[in-house]
This record gives structure tokens, sequence and C-alpha cells, in this order.
């Protein structure tokens, strides 16, 4: 009888252990869920912080009042762009650009006048200026030139030349070639050649000099 006791003791003390070895089990696997848990929370934040640290601009040129590089929030469009710059000025012209389009991060954005689109004027192209892997939204503007006479064609065309061009001018630097362009924004194209001397700084001694390298 004292045997049956004691085999019956030794049973409930190997069951006693083995509850409490599944009891420690136990507690270890929810511990080590529970760090798992806790790792995944904190790689969560570090993404959305990571996400949130991302800042996006884009560069914007021409007719609007404040040009130049603004930043932007995630699915913000042309038009937002636009505003960010201060709105449109009075002779901005966006018949060719998708004011719709959504932005990216370093695209560039030209926003043409009513001279320029009427002159077929590009002041922008992919080859030169736009060097960023995003291009200018402004649809390619379609030059049709006029045809030249031999003589002509080795002529700057001071109506629809860029800056660039103007500047390919002896003579010509950067300060004449913008005033150059901001006198066909502001009373259109020239007549004659002639009419260059209208720009300031340039008088009858330099326009006697490139008068047989431009034409209008």
């Amino acid at each position: 009888m004292k045997k049956i006791e004691d085999n019956k003791i030794k049973i409930l003390i190997i069951l006693f252990i083995i509850i409490i070895i599944g009891l420690i089990i136990i507690k270890l696997k929810q511990d080590k869920k529970d760090d798992i848990k806790e790792e995944i929370s904190i790689l969560d934040t570090t993404l959305t912080t990571k996400k949130e640290e991302t800042i996006n601009y884009i560069d914007i040129k021409g007719s609007v009042n404040n040009p130049g590089v603004y930043k932007f929030k995630e699915n913000d469009r042309v038009i937002d762009a636009i505003n960010l710059a201060g709105g449109l000025t009075k002779d901005a012209n966006t018949s060719n650009i998708n004011l719709s389009q959504k932005l990216k991060s370093e695209m560039v954005i030209y926003i043409y006048n009513n001279s320029e689109i009427k002159n077929n004027t590009k002041n922008l192209t992919c080859d030169n200026i736009c060097k960023t892997e995003i291009i200018e939204v402004n649809n390619c503007v379609e030059v049709t030139e006029p045809i030249k006479t031999e003589n002509e064609s080795d002529k700057i065309n001071i109506n629809t030349a860029s800056m660039e061009e103007l500047m390919t001018i002896s003579g010509i630097g950067e300060s004449k070639a913008r005033n150059i362009i901001e006198y066909r924004s502001s009373n259109g194209n020239f007549e004659k050649i002639d009419d260059i001397k209208n720009i300031n700084g340039i008088g009858d001694s330099l326009f006697s000099k490139i008068k047989d390298k431009i034409s209008v």
C-alpha cells in the first residue's frame, strides 16, 4: 500500500514538473512573439520616418510671378507648382502644358509667354539647358522656320533666336541677349534688322559689326 502511495507521489511530482516546464516554454514563446512584434513596430516606425523625411523639389521657370525651386507634396500636380510660384504672369500661356500632370522630383517646368508661343521660340531644349533626367512638362513647340537662302542660312534670326543663339553673335553678351528677348516680348518682332539699335547698349558701331550676321 505504501508503495502505491509512493508511486502516486512520484507521478504527481513528475506531472508538476511537466506543467512547470510547459508554462516556461509557453512564456518563452510569448516573450519571443512580443520581441518580434516590437522589432516589427520599430522597423515600421523607422521606415515611416524615412518616408516622411524624403523631400521633393520642383524647378519652375518662365512666366510665373516667383520662379525658383520649391518643395512639393506627393500627388501634387503642375497647377500646384504654379501656385507655389505665385501664379501665372499676365502674359503667360499654358496652351502647351498639361496642368494636371503629377509632379516628379527634379522636374523642370518652363511657362512660356504669349510672344514665345506666337513666335515659336524655345527657351529650353532638352539638348542643352535641361540636363535633368525628367524633362520639362511643356510639349515640344514645333518651330516652323521660313526657307532660307544660302546667304541667310548662317545668319541669326533675332526674332526667333534663343538667348544662347543670340550670345553666339560677337559683341552680344548675356545682358544684351536678355534685353533683345525682353524687347521682343514687349514690342513684338523686329520689323527690320536696324530695329536692334533700339536695344540699350547696341549703337551704330556695334550694329555695323553684326548687321551681316543677323536677320529678321
